[in-house]
């Protein structure tokens, strides 16, 4: 009887040992997720920040040209024979030298020799001059040291004419200056014989060539392509959308002959034919200046706008761009991808996120940004230049303190954004 009672007064007790567990347990459990809690919002109270970045960005769009020119085809073989004396690009007379034709390989062959030989025979005689002039030897070491200076900068901005010249005139003075210890007769037999190589040779090559001449003068192109009669100025003028299709197409070309050397391009300008969207027409006028930028030549050039032809219910347009520069590669383009740009800006990187309201000087509210500077947040004033999708291009100020800087680091994303505020980093 006794045990049973004492088994009683036990039981009460087990009964009240689970909640003070449980209890424990949930506040243990409570305690964890308010920790939690304040460590997570301490870590996303840390602003995420930008930096001010220069950039440069084009208002452009994207089209394919078509270029049309004043271009003459020159008659004349392109076999293996013939000896180009003008190259692509060049800028020539009416009845300049373009090419020579040889009667066959081994006359080709002579030719080459002869050009080596006559600039030997050149530097020669200026060796035979230095003999009997007794140029000052220090001056010349000098002239020597600029000309090689000269040939370093030029090989490093790539100039390959200049740097021709430039050797051929470090040869000279090279011989200028050694022609002091040589003995003038070894010098006058060595040029006398190869005079006398020369003129061999010239009497070998007589009536085994021909020589083309340009037929007009303008910029000479290797690249005949068969568009030089169908993509004429004429066709300018009666350009519409359905015949520009027409002209372009690859059934209307012509064809290059197999005796044709080249082309001469007449006159100064060329014009660059594009259809695009009539939404980017319609930012153009006639005359506005605009740049071009070839993608695949990598290069730009400056343009105006010849004109513009819209028609009735059309979703396209043609524009025509006139343009002035040559250079070697451009008079051998027809068809090229290209954007055209109306203008360029350059300034600060703003991402559309990190924009906000702040306070201007007059009391009033203008757009800005908020900034980090150390782990202080600060106000800062921007000026648009330029809206893309996701950022904006905004002025970029060197004595204006108000307003942001290059590599201020811009808050995108933050909490409790105030003027002045310190904030946990």
């Amino acid at each position: 009887m006794q045990q049973a009672q004492h088994e009683k007064k036990l039981k009460p007790q087990k009964r009240r040992a689970v909640p003070s567990r449980l209890l424990f347990v949930l506040i243990t459990a409570v305690l964890a997720v308010y920790l939690g809690g304040q460590a997570l919002s301490a870590f996303s109270s840390a602003p995420e920040t930008t930096p001010a970045v220069r950039v440069t960005v084009n208002d452009s769009f994207t089209a394919t040209g078509w270029f049309f020119r004043d271009e003459l085809p020159v008659d004349g073989s392109t076999s293996e024979s013939v000896k180009h004396i003008v190259y692509s690009g060049e800028r020539v007379q009416k009845d300049a030298a373009l090419a020579m034709v040889y009667t066959d390989e081994e006359a080709l062959s002579m030719s080459r020799e002869l050009e080596p030989l006559e600039n030997r025979i050149a530097q020669l005689g200026t060796a035979m001059q230095a003999v009997a002039d007794s140029s000052d030897a220090a001056k010349l070491d000098q002239m020597i040291a600029l000309g090689l200076q000269q040939m370093a900068d030029q090989v490093k901005e790539g100039k390959g004419s200049a740097l021709a010249s430039a050797a051929d005139s470090l040869r000279t003075l090279s011989l200028r200056r050694g022609a002091g210890d040589a003995e003038p007769s070894e010098i006058e037999s060595e040029r006398s014989r190869l005079i006398s190589e020369r003129d061999s040779l010239q009497q070998q090559l007589a009536g085994r060539s021909i020589q083309l001449t340009a037929p007009s003068s303008g910029y000479f192109s290797e690249v005949v392509d068969g568009y030089e009669t169908v993509l004429t100025l004429d066709a300018l003028d009666t350009l519409t959308l359905d015949r520009f299709h027409s002209l372009t197409a690859d059934d209307s070309r012509q064809g290059a002959a197999s005796g044709t050397l080249g082309k001469i391009i007449r006159g100064f300008s060329w014009y660059l034919a594009a259809e695009v969207p009539v939404e980017q027409a319609d930012r153009l006028t006639i005359g506005q200046a605009l740049r071009v930028n070839f993608t695949q030549a990598s290069m730009e050039s400056p343009v105006t706008v010849y004109s513009v032809i819209k028609e009735r219910n059309s979703e396209t347009a043609l524009i025509v761009l006139e343009g002035t520069e040559f250079n070697g590669e451009m008079v051998s383009l027809r068809q090229q991808p290209v954007e055209i740009i109306l203008a360029s800006y350059t300034g600060l990187r703003v991402p559309k996120a990190a924009i906000r309201m702040v306070d201007d000087k007059d009391g009033g509210q203008t757009t800005g940004v908020y900034i980090l500077s150390g782990s202080i947040q600060k106000e800062k004033i921007i000026n648009k230049l330029f809206e893309t999708d996701d950022y904006y291009v905004v002025e970029q100020s060197a004595t204006n303190f108000n307003m942001l800087v290059e590599q201020d680091q811009i808050v995108v994303r933050g909490k409790n954004l105030q003027n002045n505020m310190v904030v946990k980093t």
